[in-house]
């Protein structure tokens, strides 16, 4: 959300368009678009959900893309050292957080790092799910559970807003995962608008990418 406005301020700031950004986990989001919910364009957490609306006939396929890809770790500030994946079976597993899997991709990505931890599954069931991955950085910044998975981003965008603070060494990073691939699409509603056109083009511009580096994604390799 944090990068999303600041890419809105931007564009704002260098046209006559105006944007209204809606924060909302991917699966959420995408299921209130196929509900009738008067978006235009849609940026997911994921690759599959923007595809299946161009399936559906409610996005329009040409304007698909790779506009980042996101970085997922266990943050554990108050561990002794690196967190440590298998040591989570230490805490409670109500102390321990991730987005729900069934609408965050940044909780799926966590669940399928869990799942290959040989954790016991009663202990994996009784994990703490919130709405999104910003919420699990939220709550491990205020105290209200001991780690959590979360993007590199939401540490990044928190630490400029000065309410999450987390040292490298607090931080576990997967760099062995395939990053989260996040994409977007034009809503077929929104063919003709053009203040939705801009945004989908000016995602390829340099100004925008600086910004979404910024806060803590991977870029994806330009296509001549």
């Amino acid at each position: 959300r944090d990068t999303a406005e600041a890419i809105a301020a931007r564009l704002e700031a260098e046209s006559s368009h105006r944007y209204e950004v809606i924060a909302g986990s991917t699966g959420k989001l995408a299921s209130q678009i196929i509900n009738g919910a008067p978006f235009d364009v849609f940026m997911a957490a994921d690759r599959r959900r923007p595809q299946a609306l161009v399936d559906r006939g409610l996005a329009v396929a040409d304007s698909q893309q790779i506009y980042a890809f996101g970085e997922l770790g266990l943050w554990w500030p108050g561990g002794a050292g690196t967190p440590a994946l298998d040591a989570l079976a230490s805490l409670a597993p109500r102390s321990v957080c991730i987005a729900n899997p069934a609408f965050a991709p940044y909780g799926e990505a966590a669940w399928a790092l869990l799942q290959s931890a040989d954790l016991d599954p009663d202990w994996l069931q009784s994990v703490v799910r919130v709405d999104n991955v910003n919420l699990v950085a939220g709550l491990i910044a205020e105290g209200h559970t001991t780690a959590g998975f979360v993007a590199r981003s939401s540490l990044i965008s928190g630490k400029r807003q000065g309410t999450v603070v987390a040292a490298d060494e607090d931080v576990l990073w997967f760099a062995e995962q395939a990053p989260v691939g996040q994409a977007m699409v034009l809503l077929t509603r929104a063919e003709k608008n053009t203040a939705a056109r801009h945004w989908v083009e000016q995602m390829r511009a340099a100004p925008i990418r600086e910004l979404i580096q910024r806060d803590g994604y991977l870029l994806p390799v330009e296509q001549d």
